[in-house]
């Protein structure tokens, strides 16, 4: 572990302002129901700042997803890093006198753990360092995205994604497998939306996408 908190030293100063912008956009790309992996040297780590109010700490989708045995709050949400550790089996570290958390576990182990946490619902971002001749701070780009519809090499079962469009009193939905791109695309009206409810069942339905036209009536 002293590699990994040298090699964070080095770039304390942008790394996690980095992070952390990059976080509030995928919450608006993916959701909330998202885990933000970043690499420092041969580590993937998530970070939290425990005393900075975000949008992920006033709701989180994910928290509906998680067992209730590992919620340590009777109150407020549960912050994703105390999820992710509980269900992982890992330990939360404040290096030195930062406020920031972060837990971690070496790059090869992405593969062991990535089940685990589609099941449970996450959405997982992969920040990796992009190889460069340059000195000075280490780039970093998001290099994967892991959604549980998108689980190609551990899904025995055909899943979909379903996107529901609402304007005005009409819903349209879309059906998409990306295991064989199968896709079904059909209206229904607001009245009839417990027809909805039925695709939810027949279907192996594993992400639920839902859009909204701006102009339309809530």
């Amino acid at each position: 572990m002293g590699n990994l908190f040298a090699l964070y030293a080095l770039g304390k100063g942008q790394i996690p302002v980095q992070y952390f912008n990059l976080m509030e956009e995928n919450y608006s790309k993916y959701g909330l129901s998202v885990i933000q992996l970043i690499q420092i040297g041969k580590f993937y780590e998530l970070w939290h700042k425990p005393d900075v109010p975000s949008i992920q700490q006033a709701y989180s989708q994910a928290e509906l997803l998680v067992e209730s045995s590992i919620r340590s709050r009777s109150l407020g949400v549960t912050p994703p890093i105390e999820q992710v550790a509980s269900l992982l089996d890992m330990r939360i570290t404040s290096p030195g006198k930062r406020s920031l958390l972060q837990m971690g576990f070496p790059i090869y182990s992405l593969t062991t753990y990535l089940s685990t946490l589609l099941d449970k619902g996450w959405t997982i971002i992969v920040i990796d360092e992009l190889a460069t001749d340059k000195l000075g701070p280490k780039q970093r780009a998001v290099s994967q995205v892991y959604s549980p519809s998108c689980d190609l090499e551990d899904c025995p079962e055909l899943s979909y994604v379903i996107s529901i469009y609402f304007k005005d009193d009409l819903l349209g939905i879309t059906l998409f497998s990306a295991m064989n791109g199968h896709s079904i695309m059909f209206p229904v009206y607001w009245a009839d939306r417990d027809k909805v409810a039925r695709l939810l069942i027949s279907y192996r339905i594993k992400e639920v996408i839902i859009r909204a036209d701006s102009e339309a009536n809530s």
